[in-house]
């Protein structure tokens, strides 16, 4: 997912993330978070949530630790990314959290898990971001 640099180095908006109502939450040292409240758009026909709306919610919260990290309005882009599922999610609301275990000048390693309501671990993946030149 790519983010789009503002002006003044004020945060990115996603309007993919506002597409399927994914809030932003914490973006400080590091860390970043993401919360999205599980609606009936967001479930694949067995009821579960989607397995990609689970990726992406993880991949945002990681594209606010990078921000945290980067310079103002530098642009980033997730290179890759593997999450393993380990609970399905059916409804209330989930939570992504994202820390960076490693930044070069270049490349950005991190973590990501999302939690459900009960604290019961939905999912857990590692990632990479790559922090571009602006104006890239």
């Amino acid at each position: 997912m790519a983010n789009d640099p503002t002006p003044g180095g004020e945060e990115p908006r996603s309007p993919f993330a506002e597409l399927l109502d994914i809030r932003p939450g914490i973006s400080k040292d590091g860390v970043g978070s993401a919360i999205m409240k599980i609606q009936n758009m967001h479930l694949q026909t067995a009821g579960f949530v989607q397995g990609g709306l689970i990726v992406a919610l993880a991949d945002f919260a990681f594209a606010r630790a990078v921000h945290s990290v980067s310079q103002p309005g530098q642009p980033t882009v997730t290179i890759e990314l593997k999450m393993n599922f380990i609970s399905p999610a059916k409804d209330g609301t989930l939570t992504a959290t994202a820390r960076i275990l490693s930044q070069g000048r270049r490349i950005v390693v991190g973590e990501m898990e999302v939690i459900g309501d009960d604290q019961v671990l939905i999912a857990r993946g590692l990632g990479t971001f790559m922090l571009l030149r602006p104006g890239s």
